[in-house]
């Protein structure tokens, strides 16, 4: 089992990774056919074109008859993104308080992650903070 100590540090540089680069959490997804899409004959293939221009971010090319283009690029945090920040950082610093001093409880690891659950964090961050403290109780 991991310490007390241990466990607080790994949720401080968490916690230090979302204050340096909040937008991470932020994406935009857009999928657009682009092009003059031809439509062929009763069970034909169709004819689709596609001008593929630079994409910003990642994107992706399905082959004909339905290329489509996905593109996946980080937007700057926005004011809820933002709002629910400062929830996300609070209770991140009342876990690391709270491992620290050695009080955290089972019954106050439920109340964090419940908070947690309530904002945009991802899940696989609340479980993966549950289960660091749940290590560092022992359970």
């Amino acid at each position: 089992n991991m310490t007390h100590n241990e466990a607080a540090s790994l949720i401080e540089t968490m916690l230090n990774s979302m204050k340096q680069n909040p937008a991470q959490f932020n994406f935009n997804v857009s999928v657009t056919t682009v092009g003059a899409m031809g439509i062929g004959g009763s069970g034909g293939h169709g004819i689709v074109g596609i001008a593929n221009g630079p994409g910003v971010g990642v994107y992706a090319s399905a082959s004909s008859p339905t290329r489509a283009q996905i593109e996946i690029a980080q937007q700057s945090a926005n004011s809820e993104l933002n709002t629910q920040f400062q929830v996300i950082q609070s209770v991140l610093e009342n876990i690391v308080s709270e491992l620290r001093s050695q009080a955290i409880s089972a019954e106050k690891k439920e109340t964090f992650l419940a908070q947690l659950k309530k904002t945009w964090l991802p899940n696989v961050l609340v479980t993966l903070i549950s289960s660091i403290i749940t290590n560092a109780l022992g359970a």
